[in-house]
């Protein structure tokens, strides 16, 4: 059972060229049910992780760089094609890569694991609930009009606001640890 959660998001992983595929051709139908189908995955191997007790490192590191590339590769290919604005897209897409980047470069981070907050995952959250919308609206299976406006507001707060929580919190983390270095 430890390898399930695991698996299931290596699986959502291999999922995001084809979900690029879909959305690149405009094949947005296909690409909706595809996308719901990673976001369910996700919410999966965390319920299962966290269910059984077989949380992993290789899952706490796999599982986010999933989600941001997930959300970035829709993001981009739906503002591409008119279904985001740039305004949102820019700024979600730039928010995961610093993300990406600085939980791979900075040397503070590889002794100590940030743990997801609140804000964090409500942004999480409503980005996958704000994309599964924006591809179901660029199919035509649904049209929300101007909620989905109200949406795209709320997801710019949530990026603005959970990237000044990780970035306090990394601010923390690098003092803690020239701190200790000095102290040692």
């Amino acid at each position: 059972m430890y390898w399930v959660p695991n698996l299931i998001t290596l699986g959502r992983l291999l999922m995001v060229p084809v979900v690029a595929l879909l959305l690149s051709n405009h094949c947005y139908t296909a690409a909706f049910w595809l996308f719901l189908l990673v976001g369910m995955s996700d919410g999966l191997d965390g319920f299962i992780a966290r269910r059984y007790n077989v949380i992993s490192s290789a899952g706490a590191l796999l599982d986010p760089i999933a989600d941001k590339m997930v959300i970035m590769t829709c993001a981009f290919a739906l503002a591409w094609d008119g279904f985001l604005p740039v305004w949102l897209a820019a700024p979600l897409i730039a928010r995961d890569i610093v993300m990406l980047g600085i939980g791979v470069t900075d040397l503070h981070l590889k002794d100590r694991w940030l743990a997801p907050n609140v804000l964090g995952k409500a942004h999480a959250a409503l980005a996958f609930s704000t994309l599964t919308i924006s591809i179901a609206q660029a199919a035509q299976l649904i049209d929300i009009g101007w909620w989905l406006t109200l949406l795209f507001v709320l997801l710019f707060l949530t990026v603005c606001g959970s990237s000044a929580v990780y970035f306090l919190a990394w601010r923390r983390v690098g003092r803690e640890s020239r701190i200790d270095s000095s102290a040692a």
